[in-house]
């Protein structure tokens, strides 16, 4: 009950004092600012890039039309999808490059020998054909890899490999020829061994051989080509039927819909089926291991994309509706919506929370002992448990409350500009798993988590005003405390040595997709490779221990 007391005594001290109401005003003003300079990206993520203003037209430039996005073409993105799997069955370009590595060390040999004997070499000389079908041999390796997509072959070579082979290949075409005269050869040798060293470069190429073994290939047809396909000719099928019933008064939207899935199925099958074989890729070259379960953000984003591509590819029906996308909802109609404008003003909201929640503890815990009040409370007969409960807790109400208030007025603002939309939001959670949520759920998520967050560091600040008796030092330090986590937060990520610091675990907002999002003021590049319920438990325990801790140190004191 003192606890209880306590609490709504500081709670009214709080949010009444006229450094709150001058930060509230401030923070409003900040969001007003940041109102003008909100300008989303309205082009949505995924459009048919076809010339139609009505049912017929549609249908003419969709099924016979030459268009990018016309039957014809996206059919042609299905055929580089089987090109993809047969290139990771193919061999072929292995023995050839093997081969060709072979002649090539044949033809330097030939070229050293001629170096140290010039007048007796080449010895039983009759034609240069060897020499000649090199050229030949290599001329048209280097056409067939130069011409190939990615994973369409198991050769993989580095931008400056691919200069090596072109200009080995220049340097023979330009100087060989067949001959069978012993003076023309020796001639062709002279020019030649001026760039004998382009040879040795060539031969010093590390190439990577890599193929996905038989079983994953076999998933990845099934997944990206047979099944695709099959929902391709559903999709087609309910295109012709819609198209025919002239009743239909919303004949050309779901004529639209229907095309733009055809083109979402075969773009998102080809997408995926490359970035699967990047993670294969990855996960077989030991210096992507990560001993903690953290990734780099390019293969957690590769992740993320890979997963909720499958979602799609995956349902079971034909889907006249697009998602939103977590961060960015207007990728999925181009045109802004209160979600965009709400969540963008809530990052700012909470960036300012924590510094709030920092002076609270500050004045809390810090000026009320420098002032003596804390012993005025202890002196009416208040345990130390309570009075750090009450103070504690008031933290927790009055920065819930102003986030809550600023919520509330976020999106009663955005609803007035923007309007609202009720499609729901498809995200990824924990790196794993997709799945289809609400955008105000969605909010709820980031409210919650960033609440977290505020008491996080407002733990961490009582802790030090606990420490010393220098409180306005110890605020600076705490302020400090964020800022540097902050920036680690930006600058570390991915690294081993981050992840030991509890400030890669209060983000819990990202497990559910939410960090992954170029957009929004002050976000990071956190992406959280790990898995959220560790991440959970482990920032529970810590605030635990801090709460506690930080208890016994307020009684010693």
């Amino acid at each position: 009950m003192k606890s209880f007391k306590v609490c709504m005594y500081d709670f009214r001290r709080l949010i009444l004092n006229p450094i709150t109401l001058c930060g509230f005003i401030i923070a409003i003003v900040a969001c007003v600012i940041a109102g003008f300079c909100f300008s989303p990206t309205i082009t949505p993520s995924l459009s048919l890039n076809l010339e139609y203003e009505t049912a017929d037209k549609l249908y003419q430039e969709f099924m016979n039309g030459n268009e990018e996005d016309s039957l014809t073409n996206l059919n042609l993105v299905m055929t580089e999808n089987q090109s993809i799997i047969d290139g990771q069955r193919d061999t072929t370009l292995i023995d050839e490059y093997n081969s060709i590595t072979e002649d090539v060390d044949t033809f330097l040999t030939n070229l050293e020998l001629y170096l140290a004997y010039p007048d007796v070499y080449p010895d039983n000389f009759t034609d240069n054909s060897f020499d000649v079908n090199l050229q030949t041999n290599l001329n048209s390796f280097y056409e067939k890899i130069s011409a190939l997509e990615d994973f369409e072959s198991p050769l993989y070579f580095t931008d400056d490999d691919m200069l090596i082979i072109e200009e080995l290949s220049t340097l023979l075409n330009e100087n060989i020829s067949y001959t069978t005269s012993i003076a023309t050869v020796r001639a062709m040798y002279d020019e030649i061994l001026t760039s004998r060293q382009l040879i040795r470069d060539f031969l010093n190429i590390e190439v990577l051989n890599w193929q996905a073994s038989a079983d994953e290939t076999v998933e990845l047809e099934l997944n990206y080509i047979l099944n695709p396909t099959s929902k391709l000719r559903d999709i087609l099928v309910e295109f012709e039927i819609v198209y025919r019933d002239t009743q239909n008064e919303q004949r050309l939207q779901d004529m639209e819909s229907l095309a733009l899935n055809y083109k979402r199925i075969a773009t998102f099958a080809n997408e995926n089926i490359k970035n699967e074989l990047i993670l294969l890729l990855s996960d077989s070259m030991p210096n992507y291991q990560n001993y903690i379960g953290y990734v780099n953000q390019e293969e957690a984003e590769l992740k993320q994309l890979v997963i909720e591509n499958n979602y799609i590819l995956r349902e079971s029906d034909l889907y006249y509706t697009n998602y939103l996308s977590p961060m960015n909802f207007n990728s999925a109609n181009g045109s802004v919506n209160a979600y965009d404008f709400a969540y963008y003003l809530i990052s700012i909201i909470g960036f300012i929370l924590v510094f709030t929640g920092i002076f609270f503890a500050y004045k809390l815990f810090g000026r009320d002992r420098s002032k003596g009040k804390i012993d005025v409370v202890l002196a009416q007969n208040t345990s130390f448990n309570s009075v750090f409960a009450g103070k504690f807790f008031a933290i927790m109400l009055a920065t819930t409350s102003l986030l809550l208030v600023f919520s509330v007025l976020i999106l009663l603002i955005s609803y007035l500009i923007y309007g609202v939309t009720f499609t729901p939001i498809l995200a990824v959670f924990n790196l794993s798993n997709a799945y289809v949520v609400n955008p105000l759920v969605y909010l709820l998520f980031k409210l919650i988590f960033v609440e977290v967050e505020v008491i996080f560091f407002a733990l961490v600040t009582i802790l030090l005003m606990n420490v010393s008796r220098k409180f306005d030092i110890m605020f600076g330090v705490s302020i400090g405390v964020y800022a540097v986590s902050f920036v680690m937060n930006i600058f570390l990520c991915g690294f081993f040595v981050y992840a030991l610091f509890p400030f890669a675990h209060t983000n819990l907002f990202s497990y559910f997709g939410g960090a992954n999002s170029g957009i929004g003021f002050l976000n990071t590049t956190f992406i959280a490779g790990g898995n959220f319920f560790i991440s959970l438990c482990y920032i529970l325990v810590l605030m635990l221990g801090l709460y506690f801790l930080t208890n016994q140190l307020f009684k010693r004191n």
